[in-house]
């Protein structure tokens, strides 16, 4: 008899907890199938920015002078709209990353991009080639430097 009372006391509130519980437990679990991360931007939404100059990130004990081959890279961006507009070649970042000390002499090192509100959609190339240049061969522009 106790059981009967149990469900037949308040069962519309009971339904609707359960049907609560079962559209929690779908949306939670769709989120977990979708990898949880950050929510898509569609393809539709991207923007070239061509002949980026490639910056070389190093440390201040390291100040020298560096060939990067190639020296420019082609950077596609995906999101907003608005986002997007807004952006001017000036805003985007691409440099490399030489602060690790025991990096040898004629290294490849990958292209690291970042973009204020935007996601990176392809770098071309991905890779660049950093030469140490002699002391002799100082007289030539070098890429900036970002100490």
């Amino acid at each position: 008899m106790f059981n009967r009372e149990l469900f037949r006391h308040n069962w519309w509130q009971k339904l609707l907890s359960l049907f609560f519980a079962i559209l929690i437990w779908f949306t939670v679990r769709q989120g977990v199938e979708r990898g949880g991360g950050p929510p898509i931007v569609p393809d539709s939404n991207t923007r070239t920015f061509e002949h980026l100059p490639i910056h070389v990130l190093t440390l201040a004990s390291q100040l020298e002078h560096l060939r990067v081959s190639p020296s420019e890279v082609t950077v596609v961006l995906r999101g907003r709209p608005d986002t997007l507009n807004r952006l001017r070649p000036q805003d985007v970042e691409v440099y490399v990353n030489l602060a690790d000390p025991s990096a040898p002499t004629g290294m490849r090192r990958s292209v690291r991009v970042n973009a204020p509100g935007a996601q990176v959609g392809s770098v071309s190339p991905q890779e660049v080639l950093i030469e140490r240049l002699p002391a002799s061969d100082s007289q030539r522009p070098s890429p900036p430097l970002i100490p």
